[in-house]
């Protein structure tokens, strides 16, 4: 059940560093959902977020750590060790349970593509925190897909024997050895995450909780589904050099992944593809990662990293325009400006070709720069080696190439963060950055121009008596105060912000009028963008208190943290002089929202989601 939103809060506490691994371990038992949840330490969030479609994007966040459940003593007092959460805390663990209801039921039934590269599955401890969060996540109703990767793996496995690890450019030469090296490395994770996917919590808890004094017997806690689920071909000889066994993934099998993930198991795929002549193949995790996310439709994709996607700093939310243009910027000195006009051309469709997500190339040479001029539009678009080899990360690449192939939002997540996982999906704000389609394309302030198509907007309002009349002069002179929608020289949506100074109270206060989306375009979220972007703009002003005079879409807004405040000519939390120009006869109710208090990090309105 959704708890009802309340009063939005700033009190957060900010989190730079991992806490190290917990013992924790969320299951699932037979027949049943696993429900618990991790104690916390450090500040909660008061009060619940007004929506789910307001995703997390910020920074700010609290620390989960320790063990399963709320711990106490055969005397009935709590427990101060790591095992338990002491009962000052108690109310934390609520109003964290109670924030986070609206994002448990808005993931729930939800598919989500978790890749875990190499470099961070060949460290066992941030393993074992990983697959602790995945394992909650599953209990939570989240349908999963992990993807590990060994590349470090395989290259320590490699020097362990005394032999070179190859590479040319991006890419590995996968000779016999290296294969099964290959092979031992992608069954040693898989067997390793199953381990940890299969401890439950401790036998006196559970009983306590779910079992009954005769229910001794437990299963293992998760079911890990692996097969042959991943389609690959070989690289083949590139520019003379013969990559052996390395794959190129063609496609993933869907059907029987979904098949699996609908009977509640978690999909494990790793590095090894096969190809239709029964030959395995070493392949990519980030071409795998991206195959089953786009294959599938997921939801979400989530990158777990170490330092080189750190080192960017990027934004708490990158919309997808941003990030496009931020990567042809970097091929900027490496392609010509015939490809950079098919890039910019073809990255607003989502190519129908497969994909390919490989490279870690420091720089292109004339070879492949040949080779890459005679690719087709949707090739180039797609390669994320031209990328690569510039030095971006990968990861960040393979997101956004994600996203252009339908992926609704992908999300790159430090792996060293304690519980990165569940903060970045249960909190409000979150400690990872997401990369998804711009939720504010098209939202500006209005321009002298706008003025007829503003009209033309509103008009069919005031007819229907829901907005008040407005001259053609009082537009005009309001028309610094709108924010408009615009797409294709059309005005598809608009909402009026007004100053009205202080309240009584002492209060900064702005009225929210002439809001408004074109019928054509309702339902598409537009309106909460608008809103959000209204709030945004509020609070970089210093405006601690929204007001709204409506006769009949009131319900709109009261889903949105608008509460009712009775008949708006008698309140008083409306300044005296607004107060004097309301219509008695017209009986419009006020509804009034509280907004927080502006963060000392607070972006402009547009660059972040929700407030």
């Amino acid at each position: 059940m959704v708890t009802a939103p309340l009063r939005p809060s700033s009190f957060w506490t900010h989190r730079s560093a991992a806490t190290g691994p917990r013992s924790s371990h969320a299951a699932r038992g037979p027949g049943g959902r696993q429900l618990l949840c991790p104690p916390l330490r450090g500040t909660i969030p008061r009060d619940a977020p007004s929506a789910y479609d307001v995703d997390t994007n910020g920074r700010p966040a609290v620390a989960v750590s320790g063990s399963h459940g709320v711990g106490e003593n055969g005397n009935g007092s709590s427990t101060n060790g790591s095992s338990g959460l002491s009962k000052s805390d108690y109310s934390k663990f609520v109003q964290f349970f109670r924030q986070a209801s609206p994002y448990v039921e808005g993931h729930r039934g939800r598919t989500f593509v978790i890749v875990i590269p190499g470099v961070v599955s060949a460290n066992r401890s941030l393993l074992q925190s990983i697959m602790s969060d995945i394992a909650l996540l599953h209990g939570l109703g989240v349908q999963l897909i992990v993807v590990a990767g060994v590349n470090q793996q395989i290259d320590d496995m490699l020097q362990e024997r005394n032999l070179t690890p190859k590479y040319v450019g991006g890419y590995r030469i996968t000779d016999r050895e290296a294969m099964r090296i290959a092979i031992e490395a992608a069954g040693q994770i898989r067997t390793t995450c199953e381990q940890f996917l299969s401890k439950g919590p401790a036998i006196p808890m559970f009983r306590r909780h779910t079992k009954g004094d005769r229910e001794i017997h437990f299963e293992p806690a998760l079911r890990v589904i692996s097969g042959n689920y991943i389609t690959a071909k070989r690289r083949g000889v590139l520019d003379g050099v013969d990559f052996g066994l390395t794959g190129e993934v063609r496609f993933v099998l869907k059907d029987d992944i979904r098949r699996q993930l609908d009977s509640g198991n978690i999909v494990f795929l790793s590095n090894i593809g096969f190809t239709a002549s029964g030959e395995v193949l070493n392949c990519n995790t980030y071409d795998v990662g991206l195959h089953a996310a786009a294959e599938l439709g997921a939801d979400k994709l989530f990158f777990l990293h170490l330092d080189e996607v750190a080192a960017l700093s990027l934004p708490q939310w990158l919309p997808l325009s941003e990030a496009q243009n931020m990567l042809m910027e970097k091929l900027q000195n490496s392609i010509s400006a015939q490809q950079m006009d098919a890039l910019r051309a073809t990255m607003d469709a989502t190519p129908a070709e497969p994909v390919s997500a490989y490279g870690v190339a420091t720089s292109l040479s004339p070879a492949q720069l040949k080779t890459y001029q005679a690719m087709k539009r949707e090739d180039l678009v797609v390669d994320l080696d031209i990328w690569s080899a510039q030095g971006f990360p990968t990861a960040v690449s393979t997101c956004v190439v994600a996203c252009c192939k339908g992926v609704k939002r992908a999300h790159l997540l430090d792996a060293r963060i304690d519980g990165g996982l569940l903060l970045e999906l249960y909190s409000r704000d979150g400690v990872g950055t997401m990369i998804s389609a711009d939720f504010y394309e098209g939202i500006r302030k209005a321009l002298p121009n706008d003025l007829d198509g503003l009209a033309a907007l509103l008009e069919p309002l005031e007819k229907a008596g829901i907005l008040v009349k407005r001259s053609r002069d009082e537009l005009a002179d309001l028309l610094p105060s709108f924010t408009v929608i615009e797409r294709d020289n059309r005005i598809l949506g608009a909402a009026l912000l007004l100053d009205l100074g202080q309240t009584p109270d002492g209060v900064p206060v702005a009225e929210v009028g002439a809001f408004c989306v074109d019928p054509i375009y309702r339902g598409s979220g537009r309106g909460d963008s608008l809103l959000d972007y209204v709030e945004q703009d509020a609070r970089s002003r210093g405006i601690e208190r929204l007001v709204l005079l409506t006769t009949r879409t009131a319900d709109w807004f009261e889903q949105r943290d608008f509460r009712w405040q009775g008949a708006a000519y008698a309140s008083e939390l409306l300044p005296l002089a607004r107060r004097s120009r309301i219509n008695p006869a017209r009986n419009s109710q006020l509804y009034v929202k509280n907004l927080e208090a502006p963060a000392d990090n607070l972006q402009a309105p547009g660059k972040r989601i929700g407030f």
